[in-house]
């Protein structure tokens, strides 16, 4: 039941976003942990098969702009949810995947559409929740989904030990794609005046000029999400070329992962709505440094249970805290472009960051990727915290 300090309007909104999240839940549980090793050990992808789908999803974010220009002064629910029932859709043509480049091509398909409701949805949640207790809804909704999770990754492992992976495939891309029909029935506040059109890439580039704060905290990002993604093409070949990980341990993580998931929702969104996005901010990114050394230094299997902890915890906070980050900094008219531009450049590391770690990887072996991810986000993780020592935040964020 959801709490009484929610107003019934919120209390709406979240019965809505959980019952989607809880479909959502079953897709992503039973496709992303398992999209490596599929194509690794099913369809023995090469490193350059692996290292080109990752950097092609990241060229997909590119886009970013031309979609918050696309939703400006519109609408944003229509493009929250049709990119998103499109890119769980992709997943019904497993069926027909007969090598590895075309396996690629469908997830690649789907971080084209993903990219494409990222702008939508950060406006959404502007509007549908109130910034004093943005951080506690968003917190609730995700701790809903870890709960499912919990028991549906170790179901998953044994299913897929058990069935064939198009069937599965196929039955979470119904459930997804049920999940974005789902928020069709989200009530959406219209904003009273549209605000100044973005402008595209002159318009993002006058603002992270103007911006101090904003630019600031693009460039912390920056590090961070270069050292995850040069880490992209390095998981399937440590997972299953050096520690020879099963579909039942990939279960059990993703299991260990989903109760950190569930742990990790409350303290963030706690930690945004009592002290500020930009000390959830650092703290996130030190628990991120943590991960890839945990990669680095695994003999067995098991010691990825630690990373899978960490691991989760990151993830939860880039879709939790970086969005109450970006509101924060934005405002009401800005949101969607903000998401954009930050979206833009984690494009561009998203296309330079895979190729980066396939040459690590070639030249020092795969180990040596996560070394470095570990050093470049600690990086940031010390900019945030000098932004810390300098300035004293506002509860929303450097202003």
């Amino acid at each position: 039941m959801i709490g009484s300090r929610f107003s019934p309007e919120i209390r709406q909104a979240l019965r809505i976003d959980i019952s989607a999240t809880l479909l959502f839940t079953v897709f992503a549980g039973l496709t992303g942990p398992f999209i490596g090793l599929i194509l690794r050990r099913e369809l023995g992808a090469t490193p350059l098969q692996l290292a080109v789908m990752s950097s092609a999803g990241g060229a997909c974010l590119l886009f970013s702009l031309l979609w918050a220009r696309a939703c400006h002064g519109r609408p944003p629910l229509p493009y929250l949810v049709w990119p998103g029932f499109a890119a769980r859709g992709v997943f019904l043509l497993v069926p027909f995947v007969s090598s590895a480049w075309s396996f690629v091509g469908i997830v690649v398909a789907r971080d084209f559409f993903g990219a494409a409701a990222a702008p939508a949805q950060a406006a959404v949640v502007e509007r549908v929740y109130p910034r004093a207790q943005r951080g506690r809804a968003l917190g609730v909704i995700r701790m809903a989904g870890a709960l499912l999770g919990i028991g549906l990754a170790l179901a998953a492992g044994q299913l897929f030990e058990r069935v064939g992976y198009r069937g599965i495939f196929v039955a979470a891309a119904l459930l997804g794609m049920a999940a974005s029909l789902r928020q069709r029935r989200l009530s959406v506040p219209e904003l009273e005046s549209a605000g100044k059109d973005p402008g595209g890439l002159a318009g993002a580039w006058l603002t992270v000029r103007n911006d101090h704060a904003f630019r600031r905290l693009l460039g912390a990002s920056f590090l961070v999400g270069f050292g995850c993604w040069i880490q992209t093409p390095a998981h399937p070949l440590l997972l299953v070329d050096v520690l020879h990980v099963s579909a039942s341990q990939v279960g059990v993580f993703a299991a260990v992962a989903a109760i950190a998931t569930l742990a990790g929702s409350a303290y963030w969104g706690w930690l945004v709505d009592r002290r500020s996005s930009l000390e959830a901010l650092r703290v996130m990114y030190l628990v991120g440094a943590v991960t890839p050394l945990i990669y680095y230094v695994a003999w067995s299997p098991w010691v990825l249970v630690a990373s899978s902890v960490t691991d989760s915890l990151l993830s939860v906070g880039l879709e939790l805290v970086w969005m109450m980050a970006i509101i924060d900094v934005a405002g009401p008219h800005r949101t969607a472009q903000y998401v954009a531009i930050g979206a833009t450049l984690a494009g561009v590391r998203g296309i330079a960051g895979p190729l980066a770690g396939g040459l690590l990887i070639h030249a020092f072996g795969v180990h040596a990727v996560y070394l470095v991810a570990s050093i470049l986000t600690f990086f940031g993780a010390w900019l945030v915290g000098r932004e810390l020592r300098v300035h004293v935040p506002a509860p929303a964020l450097l202003r």
